[in-house]
């Protein structure tokens, strides 16, 4: 309990720093800001369930080496062939993985000018530090609750692009709805309007 308010502390002071960075050296917006806490929340929780609820008390064997886990073994924790290994009982875990990454791929453009291929990118440079985060901690620990496995970066990509396709979907729909609307007065409407990833003049269908 006390790991994991220190890590909700830490990562409040995080945002902090960044925030308020953002807002005087960067000078955004509230809009902005809002967006981007939105999704500093959600990346948090995607380290906390995949890192911090279980491989942090792998850290606890520094301090009480006496404490007994009950782990994945050192050796079995490490998965580098891609799609070949799966099972039909993966196929639940590879789906999860999918869904764990759409945020992703949804949420980025709207705090960053990203298109489909730097978010695709950055999404599996995400997932695989995660992967190899937890392989190292499992490694110094020689246990782990967590394997590192190609599949979880594959699938995770393949979450982020469709979460990437699914912005631009909303993007369209919103902008033919609110085209005969007045947006203008309300900033978070402009905002999402003016994302930059679809042009305006782009006809849309």
């Amino acid at each position: 309990m006390y790991f994991d308010l220190l890590t909700v502390l830490l990562f409040f002071l995080i945002w902090i720093c960044i925030v308020t960075f953002l807002w005087l050296k960067k000078k955004k917006n509230l809009v902005y800001l809002m967006f981007f806490t939105i999704f500093y929340v959600y990346i948090f929780k995607v380290l906390d369930y995949a890192l911090f609820q279980f491989q942090s008390l792998i850290l606890l064997k520094y301090f009480m080496p006496d404490l007994i886990l009950e782990g994945q073994a050192v050796g079995d924790d490490l998965n580098l062939i891609p799609l070949i290994t799966l099972t039909p009982q993966d196929m639940e875990t590879s789906l999860l993985n999918i869904l764990f990454l759409i945020p992703f791929g949804f949420g980025l453009p709207f705090i960053a000018s990203f298109r489909m291929k730097k978010v695709v990118v950055i999404s599996a440079v995400f997932s695989i530090v995660i992967e190899f985060s937890q392989f190292i901690t499992g490694f110094m620990a020689k246990i782990t609750f967590r394997i590192a496995d190609i599949n979880d970066v594959i699938f995770n990509t393949v979450g982020a692009a469709i979460g990437y396709i699914l912005f631009v979907g909303f993007l369209h729909i919103f902008r033919n709805i609110s085209l005969n609307k007045k947006i203008s007065a309300n900033p978070i409407l402009q905002y999402i309007a003016e994302r930059p990833q679809v042009d305006k003049k782009q006809p849309i269908g």
